[in-house]
């Protein structure tokens, strides 16, 4: 893995830029509370890692690993807005499809994403499951249509989906279980 990539739990120096980068490219009801972030990075749940170039960083991911259940969710992808359109999101999400592969002790992962969004991810191996899927939004009660996709390694069943996506919506989202969003989104499997 090459040197311009940064675990942020080993070097929290990094961290500002790449809280900088989040508020910039995300708009509010997608954003996760930054407390959290750090409290789940902290703790080993999230896997952050950022790109930089003489000591600038340029982009970042976060990848959020639930080994329990075997799965991982690529949950935020970031570059820096001068930095766009240069191909740095590809060199991230690659690096974050080989991190997954040699380090982490998981089956499956997913990746939450817009239209204009699937396109790259396709490209990358990921394919658009056959689910209507909407996310909670952070910032009210609504939820936002969005596509779930899987890296295409294998297969997943509606038995094995639901509960992943159960776990996203209560720890990812911070739902409560009678939350009409979980509810719904778990029918529509």
């Amino acid at each position: 893995m090459s040197d311009h990539y940064l675990d942020i739990a080993q070097n929290m120096a990094f961290w500002d830029d790449c809280i900088e980068i989040y508020r910039e490219s995300f708009p509010e009801w997608e954003r996760e509370d930054e407390a959290k972030i750090l409290q789940n990075l902290r703790s080993g749940i999230y896997k952050m890692f950022c790109y930089k170039e003489e000591s600038k960083v340029l982009g970042f991911y976060i990848l959020d690993v639930n080994t329990q259940l075997n799965y991982t969710l690529f949950s935020f992808l970031a570059v820096k807005e001068s930095k766009r359109g240069l191909g740095l999101g590809s060199k991230l999400c690659l690096h974050a499809i080989e991190y997954f592969h040699k380090v982490l002790a998981c089956s499956y992962l997913f990746i939450e994403a817009q239209e204009r969004q699937t396109q790259l991810y396709a490209k990358l191996g990921f394919k658009v499951l056959d689910i209507d899927y909407r996310v909670p939004a952070f910032d009210s009660t609504k939820s936002i249509e969005m596509n779930l996709m899987l890296l295409q390694e294998l297969e997943i069943t509606p038995v094995t989906l639901r509960p992943i996506i159960k776990d996203i919506f209560l720890r990812g989202y911070g739902l409560d279980e009678d939350d009409i969003r979980l509810k719904e989104q778990l029918q529509r499997i």
